[in-house]
């Protein structure tokens, strides 16, 4: 790898994810596409990536297309209030076709049929809330393994969760008889200045409480306290639940990402939804 792609892994603006087989651009110079084209496509068959999603603004979103990449959704305000437009390339026929459309299609109906403005809801009795510390990471840890078979990320790891932690991800955690029974985080991007809204989980033995709703709205008033007003999350298509939430907490649905990363089964397509706490600035 030559220094300036390093120093572009370095700095956060290409991410190289082999865990997920794709190739992630964040920043970019819109007068270098045509070579920026050509070293994501090379990088991605370095690593048998199959999948390269660039973060695009919308002046060079018909140029990014032109060399056969699809607009497959935006993150509304992801950059400090200006939009991300998904451009994707797929590497292979496979990762470019979704396993069951129909499936997320239904789902988000069902959705959109719930939505709602994120209105406070209360705790079931005997439950608690708070945000998480290092102390909580080998639980956390052991509550993914527990819900995940597979995940984008390594959550099963509990030095894992303590670096992000470090690197500003704020989790925050629902317990019952002093055991977590839900947690979810807010994946923190000071550069960008937005968050994801992620790494959600409940114990199957606390499913279906309402645990996720209150938990959401105590992560976005953290947020808004901290000045990040941009919020998304990414959500299985193929499953009701995450989506179901989404649409009640107020969040607006904006496309699809094809096989997008390992999640659960493996390689799924995953919903954006987004949330802005302030006006964009699109």
């Amino acid at each position: 790898m030559n220094n300036e792609i390093q120093n572009m892994v370095n700095n956060g603006d290409l991410v190289l994810d082999h865990q997920n087989r794709r190739v992630k651009l964040h920043v970019y110079d819109p007068q270098q596409i045509d070579e920026l084209d050509a070293m994501l496509r090379q990088q991605a068959a370095k690593m048998d990536a199959t999948k390269v999603i660039v973060y695009a603004k919308r002046a060079d979103v018909e140029k990014w297309q032109a060399l056969g990449y699809r607009l497959e959704g935006t993150i509304e305000g992801f950059f400090h209030g200006e939009h991300a437009h998904m451009l994707t390339c797929y590497l292979s026929a496979e990762r470019a076709n979704s396993a069951a459309p129909e499936l997320a299609d239904e789902y988000l109906a069902l959705s959109l049929s719930k939505a709602g403005n994120g209105e406070k809801k209360e705790l079931p009795a005997a439950y608690s809330m708070r945000e998480a510390t290092e102390a909580d990471a080998e639980e956390l840890a052991s509550l993914y393994k527990l819900v995940f078979a597979t995940y984008p990320t390594p959550m099963d790891d509990p030095h894992y969760i303590r670096k992000t932690m470090k690197e500003g991800t704020r989790y925050v955690v629902v317990e019952h008889e002093g055991k977590i029974a839900c947690a979810a985080s807010a994946e923190v991007s000071e550069r960008f200045g937005s968050a994801e809204m992620t790494d959600c989980a409940t114990h199957p033995e606390h499913a279906g409480k309402g645990l996720l709703q209150p938990l959401f709205v105590e992560l976005e008033q953290m947020m808004e306290q901290q000045g990040i007003y941009y919020l998304y999350t990414l959500t299985r298509a193929q499953s009701a639940g995450m989506n179901v939430t989404a649409a009640k907490m107020g969040y607006q649905y904006r496309g699809r990402l094809i096989n997008n990363c390992t999640i659960f089964s493996g390689f799924e397509d995953m919903n954006i939804w987004v949330k802005a706490l302030r006006p964009t600035k699109e």
